[in-house]
């Protein structure tokens, strides 16, 4: 059955541009990775524990992998 996600994201073009420097990846990567983070924390996923974290960057990768 189909389900709606709803909700903002708000990201930043100055911060994502850092990232990507002190990251040593692309603009577009980076851009692509915040995406992909954002969309993870509306469906519920959080980031503040190591463990959750750690899930996250996970799912991030997974999901990046697919582009």
């Amino acid at each position: 059955f189909p389900v709606t996600i709803a909700g903002d994201l708000f990201i930043s073009i100055d911060r994502v541009k850092e990232n990507s420097t002190t990251f040593d990846v692309t603009f577009q990567k980076e851009l692509y990775r915040v995406l992909v983070h954002g969309v993870l924390h509306l469906c519920g996923y959080g980031d503040k524990s190591l463990i959750e974290e750690k899930i996250m960057r996970s799912k991030e990768d997974f999901y990046l992998s697919l582009i």
